[in-house]
């Protein structure tokens, strides 16, 4: 039988990991599905076949000159999304993808892997030149510019913290840039584009790239570039943190780091964890009291190997990745660090290969229901596969590994992927993924120009209706007259888990097995099609199966939803059905499959003296039957 779409009027929004499903009239019109709780489980997929691609929204267009290629992105807690793509700035609904506003930039941001930041009703972008535009969220409309005197690419994330925004700028590796706090306050909205100044700057020769203060009170501390072309500096020319009193007096603290930092700033517990580009691992105590220096890269023998990661530090686990230059045939590696016992520092715990370089943010998704971190990964390579590092405190391997063959025909030990970009989607990425609490969704942008939206798969799909639903055989079914299509009755869909945005969906996303009934037709099939396709890249389906009783005329529908014991379905029991329910026991007359339902009083599957006794005791006032059909 052919399927075709179903014209269902409702909406859902499903709980992520919940057991129960939610339920939606199909012809309840006004209905708005409502936005995704904020207290939301995170995320576990323990499969590719647990996560679906629900949309994929493509902004810029040159991926072959990079003329327009976008920027990161922020989510904001207002629905939208936000992103730039050369001298222009979207506005996307978190929910759906669709691109709802945009406006000019007074510059733009070329090859930036950093976005806009939304906070606080306002949209701030960083631009080349060390320019800075705020707009307003809603509307976008501009509201004021910042130009620093040094200039420089915007090669860090915008912060935002008790009204003041925080970036750094990048000219070269030894050229002089600043790191810059504005105090946002207050917009000068006159309806005119005005300028801001800095409440404080601070200038370090090589600058300030990837990465993200840390705020301890009313201090803020500030990773940065070593000034020099290399790698890594002599003990003598080693760099320091930078830290900043609310007055933007700068003193240097430290004193070890000879490589670039380029991972955020950490703050957990009483320290501060990062990472230098040489494959250093830094753990300094906020009290000044320590300061913790373990070269990860060196000491696992891993020359060459560099590090961008920012920590991951959840329940005394420290998680960080190293990758292989490009054109390097060795693979990557995730460092699981733990703390040292009655000590200070980290001790690596044990190491994990990935297919490629996971430069970018880590996320952790939270606990699961076993007691391990959940940990994903995205891979700075073809095709951006999403892998997935399951441990906890005391392991020394971790949860799950799966065996792959690399290009040059090696066999590796990876964490399993849970999400493979396929086609036009699959790309490298170097733009931090975002996991969003209010949709469930990890969103990821890669360089395929496309913002992904990940989420989890849809466990299974129900279909029913009270008003036209027997039991018969005990077994829940629908009755139908001949002609009439799944929708004609105010039916009900249910949904355990997946992802919904609004109601349009359920247009695309329903099927059903049968245009119009029949009455051969005894199985009606429903599909349910979930987002574009899941972690493997096959099609995100669930079926279930609901059996129908499909009727020829008025009485034969009558009978199949008449009460029990209503056998001839004029809607009394009386003596009549006694006679009907007695003559089928005695093979004098059968009853029909219409009503054999109402005739079968105990629904244990047969029609016996023990239902004629039922209906006998019903008509004499003894014992009334359950009225349930």
């Amino acid at each position: 039988m052919r399927k075709t779409p179903a014209k269902v009027l409702g909406a859902f929004c499903a709980a992520l990991l919940a057991v129960n499903s939610a339920a939606i009239s199909v012809f309840a019109e006004e209905d708005i599905a409502p936005a995704p709780s904020s207290d939301i489980n995170p995320i576990i997929f323990n499969s590719s076949d647990d996560s679906v691609l629900y949309w994929a929204t493509q902004i810029g267009t040159d991926t072959y000159y990079w003329s327009d290629a976008p920027t990161g992105f922020s989510v904001g807690d207002n629905g939208f999304i936000y992103i730039c793509s050369a001298d222009n700035i979207y506005k996307l609904d978190k929910f759906t993808g669709k691109i709802v506003g945009s406006a000019k930039m007074e510059g733009q941001a070329e090859y930036a892997t950093k976005g806009p930041k939304y906070a606080d009703g306002r949209v701030f972008m960083a631009l080349d030149n060390g320019m800075i535009e705020a707009f307003n969220a809603d509307t976008l409309e501009p509201l004021w510019i910042y130009n620093n005197k040094l200039g420089g690419k915007p090669t860090c994330d915008i912060v935002y913290n008790n009204g003041c925004i925080y970036t750094g700028f990048w000219n070269s590796e030894i050229a002089d840039a600043d790191f810059v706090c504005i105090d946002v306050t207050t917009d000068g909205e006159t309806g005119e584009l005005s300028t801001k100044t800095a409440k404080w700057e601070v200038t370090n020769p090589g600058g300030y790239y990837w990465t993200t203060p840390a705020f301890i009170g009313d201090t803020v501390y500030i990773g940065k570039d070593n000034g020099s072309e290399d790698k890594t500096v002599t003990d003598s020319e080693q760099t320091d943190l930078i830290r900043v009193d609310d007055s933007g007096n700068a003193t240097v603290i430290g004193g070890l780091i000879g490589g670039d930092v380029r991972s955020k700033l950490v703050s957990y517990g009483n320290e501060l964890l990062f990472t230098s580009k040489d494959g250093v691992f830094y753990a300094f105590s906020t009290d000044d009291s320590y300061a913790f220096k373990y070269p990860i890269a060196e000491d696992l023998g891993l020359d060459g190997f560099t590090c961008t990661s920012t920590p991951v530090a959840a329940n005394g686990r420290v998680y960080i990745t190293l990758g292989a230059p490009w054109g390097d045939s060795r693979s990557s590696v995730v460092v699981v660090l733990e703390p040292v016992k009655d000590d200070i520092g980290y001790q690596i715990a044990y190491t994990v290969e990935t297919a490629a370089h996971c430069q970018v943010e880590g996320i952790f998704a939270g606990v699961d229901e076993n007691g391990y971190n959940v940990v994903y990964y995205v891979e700075n390579g073809m095709p951006g596969t999403v892998r997935v590092l399951r441990d906890k405190a005391g392991m020394y391997h971790p949860y799950e590994t799966v065996e792959e063959t690399d290009y040059s025909g090696n066999v590796h030990q990876y964490l399993p992927a849970v999400f493979t970009p396929q086609g036009a989607h699959a790309n490298y990425c170097s733009v931090d993924p975002v996991f969003d609490p209010e949709t469930g969704l990890i969103y990821i942008r890669n360089d395929s120009f496309n913002i992904l939206a990940i989420g989890p798969a849809v466990k299974s799909v129900d279909f029913y209706c009270d008003d036209i639903t027997i039991h018969q055989n005990g077994v829940p079914t629908l009755v139908y007259k001949a002609d009439q299509t799944p929708t004609d009755c105010e039916c009900v869909v249910g949904v355990e888990g997946g992802y919904t945005a609004n109601v349009e969906d359920l247009y695309e996303n329903i099927a059903f097995s049968v245009d119009r009934f029949t009455t051969d037709d005894e199985v009606l099939t429903v599909t349910y099609t979930a987002g574009l396709y899941n972690g493997s890249g096959n099609p995100a389906v669930v079926t279930c199966d609901v059996n129908v009783l499909v009727a020829e005329t008025d009485d034969q529908y009558n009978r199949a939803l008449a009460q029990k014991g209503d056998v001839n379905g004029d809607g009394v029991i009386n003596v009549t059905d006694i006679s009907l329910v007695a003559a089928n026991v005695k093979n004098i007359k059968a009853i029909d499959k219409y009503s054999r339902n109402a005739a079968d009083v105990n629904c244990d599957g047969s029609i016996n003296v023990t239902d004629v006794s039922a209906v006998a005791a019903n008509v004499k006032g003894i014992a009334k039957i359950n009225s349930e059909r």
